[in-house]
């Protein structure tokens, strides 16, 4: 099992169960951004993924806009 998958299959449904609002994870190999959002007991109702050329603003702080080109680099 890979980091991600462990962060995958592990860590996102431990950060549901516990009411985290927003998880993002990184994924280098697939060279994009998950973000999941709207937490159950059962894991999260909305996930998304971002990549290249797209823009992505925390749920926290919605004004502050992040270029997925320049987290990936």
């Amino acid at each position: 099992m890979s980091t991600v998958d462990f962060d995958r299959d592990v860590k996102v449904p431990n950060y549901a169960r516990s009411g985290i609002q927003e998880v993002w994870l990184w994924d280098l190999e697939e060279n994009c951004l998950e973000v999941y959002r709207q937490p159950t007991i059962n894991g999260y109702t909305s996930i998304q993924k971002f990549e290249r050329g797209q823009q992505i603003s925390p749920l926290a702080f919605p004004d502050f806009v992040v270029s997925i080109d320049l987290i990936l680099g």
